[in-house]
């Protein structure tokens, strides 16, 4: 064979094993980006989780009276969520994932004044949180203070 002839067969051994290293790494790719995709999809959902905490936290640490409007987005990177308070936790579920964030204890009331073990959030919804004093004979409780929660329009 001639030099041309061996150009050609050195150049088409290169050109297979680039392609084949490429079709190697190929899947560790896809999964790079879907490992990136499930950070931002988690960090959205820690931000949140943390914006609805520091706000029980504020209202909490407030006079009587005081209050704070919250509106949750519509979803975390399209996944519908819903979010669970608790006296002394935060629960956010979405995508089959869970996170949790403490928060100081409080006591969780409805409008009644009657306690309650926990409030769901749902998402695109907007939320009142104030700080009231409870006040009920039934259950001992005198001005003690508490958290309300409710779903408000818009």
């Amino acid at each position: 064979m001639d030099s041309r002839g061996i150009i050609n067969i050195e150049l088409l051994f290169c050109s297979l094993i680039i392609i084949l290293l490429l079709i190697a790494s190929l899947p560790m790719i896809k999964g790079n980006i879907d490992s990136n995709m499930q950070i931002d999809e988690s960090q959205e959902g820690r931000t949140l989780l943390n914006h609805i905490a520091n706000s029980i936290n504020e209202v909490n640490s407030k006079e009587y009276g005081f209050n704070r409007k919250v509106h949750l987005p519509n979803s975390i990177n399209g996944n519908y969520y819903s979010i669970l308070v608790r006296s002394n936790e935060v629960i956010l579920e979405f995508n089959n994932k869970k996170g949790k964030s403490n928060i100081n204890p409080i006591n969780l009331v409805d409008r009644n004044n009657k306690t309650m073990e926990g409030v769901q959030l749902f998402s695109g919804g907007s939320y009142l949180i104030k700080k009231t004093l409870v006040n009920n004979n039934e259950t001992n409780a005198i001005n003690q203070s508490s958290i309300e929660i409710r779903q408000i329009a818009g």
